[in-house]
């Protein structure tokens, strides 16, 4: 039997953060590439869908700047790897927070094909960015 060291907390977190990213973006392209989409016709009101959406993402998107803010550096005394091993559900409940209305916009405009719904995952993409693991830990 091999035995393998663990893996790095630093590097799952990458991973994971990683694994969001493309999800979002591969999602996005399906929904881009999508034909078969319900007509905007059929959607009682768009209005309410995009207040929703609005509501949504802003109070998700607010959430997670909360809590990003909240995480504290690590400590000079020790490494990434255990502030990786205290903080890594944080932030991939940060994560999550971001993701999530980015998927609903996704679906919001694969439902309308209106392009105002692609603009919570644009502002998803940009968190993520902002919230990548090296951001995180100051590094």
């Amino acid at each position: 039997m091999v035995r393998t060291a663990p893996v790095s907390p630093s590097i799952s977190a990458r991973v994971i953060h990683a694994a969001l990213v493309v999800g979002v973006v591969l999602f996005c392209m399906v929904a881009w590439y999508a034909e078969d989409a319900t007509p905007a016709v059929e959607l009682p009101d768009r209005r309410v869908l995009y207040i929703s959406l609005a509501v949504v993402s802003a109070t998700l998107f607010g959430a997670a700047a909360f809590t990003a803010n909240r995480l504290l550096p690590p400590a000079r005394s020790s490494s990434a790897d255990d502030w990786w091993r205290a903080n890594l559900g944080r932030a991939v409940f940060i994560w999550a927070l971001v993701e999530a209305p980015a998927m609903l916009g996704t679906v919001a405009y694969l439902l309308t094909r209106d392009f105002r719904a692609l603009l919570a995952p644009f502002i998803g993409l940009l968190l993520f960015a902002n919230y990548r693991p090296s951001r995180l830990t100051g590094s």
